[in-house]
């Protein structure tokens, strides 16, 4: 029996989601002192002293079973952000409420939009779905062109889908863009922006919340993961219309989210000083990049989230494999068809300062006569 003919939507066209090896074992096959795991967005501080005060005290909780609702979690995020509770479903990280939204809407009667090199995550989950995936152009900044967007469009498209800011690009739509789309395309087309990056952004980023009141189609979708230092409790949420919220909380399992989960992130949204802290040290250390990068004459993607993302031309293979000889993990982005692009997590400054030293023996011995005689950037 062939069981592949029996599943649902596009499962067969996919591959396993490719797991990676634990810390220690990759180290004891390198055979690296450090390990450097700069391939995958987290934060390098960890969380804030509100939040390691509730892990300590959390294991009285741990026989009992979670809120189903996430009540005071949304009461939080109703007092400090000043979103309504029926417009919030908590779910297990944006993995889970993009799924969500895709089994929910989609079939393989519909298509859905997403732009190009925009992100996997939202590719995947429309391709599991069985709905067809219309890939939309992008702009030489690598941001999406809202007209080759808005083109795509046809009387088949259920939902458009883009992450703002990209992962792991960076490329980050404002206000006015996300607004014009909107306005330009019919109430019945679900636009889901993933906004799980938006923390980076800082005070400069306008909440499209307020757009809410005016298109019920639009759903944010909000992670934990990164500036908060939660990514190992899976948690985030979503914000929509109540008709979409309230579909989506009857699909979601009632337990999706763990108490501990939910405790530290109503904690973390008490600390903005932590967050604070977070972005401006992250965009410190994106200058240390910036500078490298223009000492070096390599092309460096404009970014504001947890990495950055370099040109290495020809020579990225070289550079990636000689970085993970020394026990430094970046990503290669040959998987979305970029091979002379590597992403790079912005580490702690010490982290940084290890790879960057790395970083600069590997290019010279790259090109060394190409390279002036120079002391080591700072």
């Amino acid at each position: 029996m062939q069981f592949s003919s029996l599943v649902n939507g596009g499962i067969t066209k996919m591959l396993p989601y490719r797991m990676g090896k634990p810390i220690e074992l990759l180290q004891q096959e390198l055979g690296a002192k450090n390990l450097l795991r700069l391939n995958s967005g987290e934060s390098p501080y960890g969380v804030s002293r509100k939040v390691s005060k509730i892990m300590a005290d959390y294991v009285d909780k741990v026989p009992f079973y979670p809120d189903a609702s996430g009540y005071i979690f949304k009461q939080t995020l109703k007092e400090r952000k000043g979103y309504a509770i029926n417009h919030i479903t908590v779910g297990a990280d944006y993995h889970e409420l993009i799924s969500l939204m895709a089994r929910a809407f989609l079939n393989d009667k519909v298509n859905v939009v997403v732009p190009s090199l925009n992100s996997l995550i939202l590719e995947r989950a429309v391709t599991l779905s069985g709905a067809t995936l219309v890939p939309s152009g992008i702009d030489d900044n690598w941001c999406p062109n809202i007209e080759a967007l808005l083109g795509a469009v046809n009387e088949s498209t259920r939902m458009i889908m883009l992450s703002n800011p990209s992962n792991p690009l960076g490329a980050f739509l404002v206000y006015a863009d996300i607004e014009m789309i909107l306005s330009r395309i019919p109430s019945d087309i679900i636009l889901v922006v993933d906004e799980s990056l938006i923390d980076y952004l800082g005070y400069g980023y306008k909440d499209l919340y307020g757009l809410l009141n005016t298109y019920q189609n639009l759903v944010l979708i909000r992670s934990f993961s990164y500036a908060y230092g939660l990514a190992g409790l899976r948690i985030g949420y979503m914000l929509s219309g109540e008709e979409i919220c309230s579909i989506i909380n009857v699909l979601r399992d009632p337990y999706n989210v763990s108490q501990l989960a939910l405790d530290c992130a109503s904690e973390a949204l008490t600390d903005m000083v932590f967050i604070n802290y977070v972005v401006e040290r992250t965009n410190t250390e994106r200058g240390r990049y910036n500078e490298f990068c223009s000492y070096y004459s390599l092309p460096i993607l404009e970014s504001k989230t947890s990495s950055v993302t370099i040109d290495f031309g020809e020579h990225a293979l070289n550079v990636y494999n000689a970085l993970l000889s020394q026990g430094i993990f970046t990503r290669p982005l040959n998987y979305m068809g970029l091979p002379s692009l590597i992403n790079i997590t912005l580490g702690h400054p010490r982290e940084n300062d290890f790879l960057l030293r790395r970083l600069e023996k590997i290019l010279l011995a790259l090109q060394p006569q190409d390279q002036p005689d120079h002391n080591e950037p700072s």
